[in-house]
């Protein structure tokens, strides 16, 4: 069916919603002075922390270098601090400060409504199976 699809390619589809939702981050966390960049930074932290920038980096398939500078720009704001855990120099445990946790619970409210808002337009059963569809999509691709 899509390959013989009139209209729109899919990939084209999901680059536009992407360069949609990618303004609309950063317009929702400019306030908290966070890039979209960073708040996934952060949401991941919030997962596995304490981890090293090398786990955290693997798990959101970035480059070590791509993770070390958002690390340093959170670092610098107050937001995250690293520290070594025992008597192993090699790991040094990145976590979320009091204030990133505040900083991120703001930000996810923000984010929670302008996903709302934008998937406001399907009715509420095509909007879960659509989630459902993308997140397993998601999924087998990995």
């Amino acid at each position: 069916m899509i390959a013989g699809s009139k209209g729109p390619r899919v990939f084209y589809l999901f680059l536009r919603h992407y360069q949609k939702i990618a303004g609309i981050l950063e317009t929702e966390l400019r306030e908290q002075g966070l890039t979209p960049g960073q708040y996934t930074v952060m949401s991941a932290l919030q997962r596995f922390e304490p981890c090293t920038s090398a786990e955290i980096a693997r798990k959101e398939k970035m480059t070590a270098q791509s993770m070390g500078e958002k690390l340093a720009t959170l670092e610098s704001k107050g937001l995250i601090e690293r520290n070594y855990i025992g008597k192993n120099r090699r790991d040094l445990m990145v976590r979320r400060t009091d204030q990133g946790i505040e900083i991120q619970k703001e930000c996810d409210s923000k984010v929670l409504a302008a996903e709302q808002r934008y998937m406001s337009s399907l009715p509420e059963e095509e909007r879960d199976h659509f989630l459902e569809q993308l997140r397993y999509l998601y999924l087998i691709q990995k």
